[in-house]
């Protein structure tokens, strides 16, 4: 399953970047994540590690390791995440006349009855997907 959402926020590139960097607070927009709890380290950069629990349908909790595979500061930051579905997803920022194009990339593989419900529960993430961006681009834009 390939997904791809983006956000306009009304805010720098460089803003909107530092505040997605602070990994430990998806739980705050995405409503399916439990926790991000940073297990390296260190400042954020390429293998940074954070313990991940995600609420799943039909009601199921999993847990991974979410370790960031690319990170250029203001640009770009992408990351891996060691659960069941083995997802990678790449968030690049864009910035154009002060406001910046965020777009979240994701790949999961899905398998088993997940596998065959695949188109139905393609939509379900692009929603959940677009309203996590949707709330972190009214928290950016609050400050």
């Amino acid at each position: 399953m390939e997904l791809t959402n983006s956000v306009v926020i009304d805010r720098p590139a460089s803003v909107v970047f530092a505040a997605w960097s602070e990994l430990e607070r998806i739980p705050d927009w995405y409503v399916d994540s439990i926790e991000r709890r940073k297990t390296s380290e260190g400042p954020v950069g390429v293998g940074t590690t954070y313990h991940a629990v995600d609420k799943i349908p039909p009601g199921r909790t999993i847990e991974g390791t979410l370790e960031v595979t690319q990170y250029q500061p203001d640009r770009l930051i992408a990351a891996s995440l060691s659960d069941p579905y083995n997802a990678r997803w790449e968030v690049t920022f864009e910035e154009t006349a002060g406001s910046t194009q965020m777009t979240m990339h994701i790949v999961a593989n899905l398998s088993g009855i997940q596998g065959l419900l695949g188109p139905l529960l393609s939509g379900w993430a692009s929603r959940v997907q677009q309203r996590g961006l949707d709330r972190f681009k009214a928290d950016i834009e609050s400050r």
